[in-house]
């Protein structure tokens, strides 16, 4: 392995034959040497990269060798749109090239969640339907039926063109109506090009979903693998703990008995069969009814609480029982699958009301005119990974910003891996000589009522100075909203565009104006902490009003802080701090994308100068100038 390394990544190796002006990068040959290692040993490997090493590339390339030498397949999960899109159309291509020059051939496939891809049964529906019309959805379902029947394109994105959200549900692969899959089944196509591939892609909410379905099954979507990267490593706790969340509202029953009682086949049944399941379905909904009505009561006009006791759902679940085994005897066609969501629905029900799990949280959430929900979700990684993943296969985990004071056992306690190998590489970017830490002298407690105007006067001031190209990344909606509004003004008054991140907007169309008008400032939260990837000196200012403590009062937070206290342990040095601290690199790394990049990095919050880990904070980033007034940004910035 270390010598088709050599032979790939080396001075005048197949890369260079490749890639104009290429010269051989260490920290990425050292990536590649311990991936390869972990894949040949089966082990796990955690590893950090600094921005700039050529990561990707780097584990790619030893997975390619060792999946196609060995016959095996390996899945690679990313978070990021952008880095899928960069590892399947830029990055893979290199590594099938640099295999072809060593006499292999590579496989490899993107898979997404079915309800990216067509479904061509509605498709065809639909067309039949519209093929007289004139209207705009008309001409789009056209030009989507030719795209799949003449180009073999089937996934919304590849098809070139917007598509409105109201008309892909109608055609989407999400669920099908075709109880036997058609030969022109874009999915059935998909499942044999992963089954002939040697290197899969996804993204972490899709393999989390598979995960659960082959814990309970055995069998997933993706076909079997032997071995799983992780790229952007840091985010998967969040997401396994949001995909394996339970959730449960009446909403829920109640959808799947009017589904359940239009099919067919149901229709088809004797009337006195109709009447006696439809007496059993009023018992079931008048249960469901009564017992979220109580739980209702006990909210006190809270939006969430906390569940400190069982709830009993046993006479609901019961009920549900016996509907389903009544159903089942009667083998009704073409109704198992909403059987199986209806099963499924009570089980969830009956875990989260036992409460028995000490590893999970759970909750009640009432919204709008009282829709109470019930919820249940493992409170770290570890709860659902240690069995099912890290126990079959070897796990590689890789980010930019996985480890904590210089070490993974924070990170690699949440997740789970246990017996692991390491390996932690610098970025090979300047810091010290062009990145500029500032955190003003004069700044107010974040969580006084005068930060938001001292907000609002510094990023005036800081704007006087960087001329726009200068994004503020946030910890609330709420505060960036009210920064917002007031800062509006100043940026049209001096001529720049101000873009602001609301739900359902075009990250990458935000990024672009960034990249391509130089008076452009952009303010973000969530999603903009991390995948913004602006190089050279579009970007030569960043601001991060507020550290990015996770927020107290979620739910699923609430109930790690109670569970960490409870062992009687600092559930802000054990939790709170390192998941900040993570956070933070990620937004700090916005900055610096590439050799070029220089700038400074601003940080508001007054508590870097007056908490004792304040020190901790700036040890823990990269090396940099350090300044504690506004004005000291004019001797960083490029000219």
């Amino acid at each position: 392995m270390e010598d088709f390394i050599n032979r790939a990544l080396g001075q005048g190796g197949h890369l260079s034959k490749l890639v104009k002006g290429y010269s051989p990068r260490a920290p990425q040959i050292l990536i590649s040497t311990k991936v390869g290692n972990a894949l040949l040993q089966g082990r796990h490997l955690l590893a950090e990269a600094g921005t700039g090493t050529g990561k990707s590339l780097g584990y790619l390339i030893p997975a390619a060798q060792w999946a196609v030498a060995n016959n095996k397949t390996v899945v690679i999960c990313t978070h990021t749109i952008p880095l899928m899109t960069q590892i399947v159309n830029e990055e893979l291509p290199r590594v099938e090239q640099i295999l072809k020059m060593e006499k292999k051939n590579l496989r490899y496939q993107l898979v997404k969640g079915k309800s990216h891809y067509v479904c061509n049964t509605k498709l065809e529906a639909l067309w039949q339907e519209t093929l007289r019309g004139a209207n705009e959805e008309s001409k789009i379902v056209q030009r989507i039926f030719k795209k799949v029947n003449q180009e073999r394109i089937g996934d919304r994105t590849g098809l070139g063109f917007d598509v409105e959200d109201s008309l892909w549900n109608k055609i989407s692969a999400s669920s099908c109506p075709a109880i036997t899959k058609p030969d022109s089944c874009l999915l059935e196509e998909l499942k044999e090009k992963m089954q002939k591939s040697h290197i899969i892609v996804t993204n972490h909410a899709y393999f989390f979903s598979d995960l659960i379905m082959r814990k309970k099954t055995g069998n997933g979507s993706l076909p079997a693998y032997e071995a799983v990267i992780f790229d952007e490593a840091h985010e998967i706790e969040d997401v396994c703990c949001n995909i394996f969340e339970k959730q449960v509202d009446i909403n829920r029953f109640e959808t799947l008995f009017e589904y359940l009682f239009k099919r067919e086949s149901f229709s088809a049944l004797d009337h006195g069969t109709q009447l006696d399941l439809t007496q059993m379905r009023q018992n079931i909904e008048k249960k469901l009814d009564d017992l979220y009505t109580k739980v209702g009561r006990s909210m006190e006009n809270n939006a969430f609480k906390l569940m400190d006791e069982k709830i009993d759902v046993g006479d609901v679940c019961q009920a549900l029982t016996e509907f389903i085994e009544r159903v089942r005897s009667l083998n009704i066609r073409g109704i198992s699958d909403l059987l199986d969501r209806l099963f499924e629905g009570n089980d969830d029900l009956d875990f989260i009301g036992d409460k028995e799990k000490k590893s999970w949280g759970y909750w009640v959430t009432v919204r709008g005119r009282g829709k109470v929900t019930l919820h249940a979700a493992p409170l770290f990684p570890k709860v659902v990974l240690s069995f099912g993943l890290f126990d079959k296969v070897p796990v590689i985990l890789t980010s930019a910003t996985i480890s904590t004071n210089g070490t993974f056992s924070f990170f690699a306690g949440r997740v789970g891996v246990k017996d692991y190998d390491s390996v932690m590489v610098g970025s090979p970017f300047d810091y010290e000589n062009k990145t500029m830490i500032i955190c003003p002298e004069d700044a107010p407690d974040p969580d006084s009522q005068e930060f938001i105007p001292y907000t609002i006067e510094a990023l005036k001031e800081i704007l006087m100075y960087s001329g726009g190209r200068m994004l503020v990344l946030f910890t609330s909606f709420d505060t960036m909203n009210q920064v917002a509004k007031k800062f509006q003004q100043h940026c049209i008054d001096y001529g720049y565009s101000l873009l602001t991140q609301y739900s359902g907007c075009d990250r990458e169309k935000i990024i672009y104006q960034l990249k391509t008008d130089s008076r452009t400032i952009v303010f973000g939260c969530s999603s903009f902490w991390t995948g913004v990837d602006v190089a050279g000196n579009a970007l030569t200012t960043l601001v991060i009003p507020k550290l990015p403590f996770p927020m107290p009062n979620e739910p699923l937070i609430q109930a790690q802080l109670e569970l960490i206290e409870k062992a009687k342990r600092s559930s802000f040095f054990d939790f709170m701090f390192p998941k900040m601290m993570i956070k933070l690199k990620q937004g700090f790394g916005r900055l610096n994308r590439s050799i070029h990049c220089q700038g400074a990095v601003i940080i508001l919050d007054n508590r870097i100068r007056t908490k004792r880990y304040g020190k901790m904070v700036i040890k823990s980033l990269p090396k940099c100038k350090y300044s504690g007034t506004l004005e000291d940004m004019i001797h960083i910035l490029p000219v």
